[in-house]
């Protein structure tokens, strides 16, 4: 980038409106840290981050990346991972820069007039997508009904949360089972467990959930042990799905290994747009499918339509609380797809006094 930058990096915690869905991952599911790249024309590039170690994350972009920005790198993502990350760690630095990269990108791409799926590649105007809906607290006629209204009104499929809330495999096997008789076969149904199995639990779900013809079982075991995952792929039964906060490439590199069929980086974790793309062009060289996971289809959707020309995006509507944040008239669904928006940049605009409210002091 030519010319002085400044970086100022926010924490949010939006709250709830009528019929958003509760926090199922802990108090702070929805916090995340909003980054702001400005250049000297006042052309402001917006990037993000997830929950994790938000204060730390943003300690790190509001001071240490303003004092030790190459001013004359090609590459500054790369010159600052080299600089502060030489082992290859994951975590505040990934974080970070997966904020800071997506920022560039955004800004990049508003100084050329166009969207960040053209800079990226402009592979295709539109992908299939999955809505995540099926969450926890629902009781099973309202998950029924949730993810029923989702497929008729052309979503590709549905993806239901399971191992949560204490509930016996029999009673997320009849929730499961409900909403395929509700989608009919056609619909994809995913399972995601979010890494709240052992491996003993995801066999025996894997095989009491057979004959429902799950499209993935998503990161079904704890911590996404890659030993636990390559005995439950050996097991032949259901294809497995994992990968949505991941931060390194060995560990890509490792679920490939370990008989992951679908490969799942998110661009807000991973490192920003250029990390979540070169993992997900390997993977799918090695003959893996690649579908984003962990929300922030704003965000994912970008690099999913720039550089890719296969696979779904996941719509998560636990996330309307941010989404309404950032992109108030959201994206755009049609015939079972989410449309790229060609406006400059990522499209968004931001609702800042609504996003000082919920700001994190």
């Amino acid at each position: 980038m030519d010319g002085p930058l400044t970086f100022q990096a926010s924490i949010h915690r939006p709250g709830a409106l009528y019929g958003d869905p509760a926090p199922y991952a802990g108090a702070d599911s929805f916090t995340f840290v909003h980054l702001r790249v400005r250049d000297a024309d006042g052309i402001i590039g917006h990037g993000f981050t997830g929950r994790f170690l938000a204060r730390e994350v943003a300690v790190f972009l509001n001071n240490t990346v303003g004092e030790a920005w190459p001013e004359t790198a090609e590459d500054p993502i790369s010159h600052l991972m080299k600089r502060f990350n030489p082992r290859a760690m994951t975590g505040v630095i990934v974080s970070a820069l997966s904020a800071l990269d997506i920022a560039l990108t955004d800004l990049r791409a508003k100084r050329d007039g166009v969207s960040v799926s053209t800079i990226l590649g402009d592979a295709r105007s539109s992908a299939p997508v999955h809505v995540t809906c099926g969450f926890p607290a629902l009781e099973i006629d309202a998950l029924v009904e949730a993810c029923g209204a989702e497929v008729a009104s052309g979503a590709r499929g549905v993806k239901v949360l399971v191992a949560a809330q204490g509930r016996r495999i029999a009673e997320d096997i009849e929730r499961l089972r409900a909403v395929r008789d509700a989608i009919g076969v056609n619909a994809d149904l995913i399972a995601d467990a979010n890494c709240g199995m052992n491996l003993e639990t995801a066999i025996e779900f894997a095989r009491a959930a057979a004959d429902l013809n799950l499209a993935w079982l998503e990161e079904p075991v704890h911590a996404n042990d890659r030993r636990a995952l390559s005995c439950l792929a050996d097991e032949d039964i259901v294809p497995l799905g994992a990968g949505q906060m991941e931060q390194s490439a060995d560990r890509f590199a490792l679920l490939c290994e370990s008989g992951v069929s679908i490969i799942q980086p998110n661009a807000v974790f991973a490192g920003g747009f250029s990390a979540a793309i070169k993992e997900a062009r390997r993977a799918a060289k090695a003959g893996h499918s690649i579908a984003p996971g962990g929300g922030w289809d704003l965000v994912n959707l970008m690099w999913m339509c720039g550089a890719i020309d296969t696979g779904a995006v996941e719509l998560h509507r636990a996330q309307a609380r941010i989404a309404r944040l950032l992109m108030p008239a959201g994206l755009v669904m049609s015939d079972g797809h989410l449309h790229v928006s060609k406006a400059p940049g990522l499209g968004l605009d931001p609702d800042e006094q609504a996003l000082a409210r919920c700001r994190v002091q």
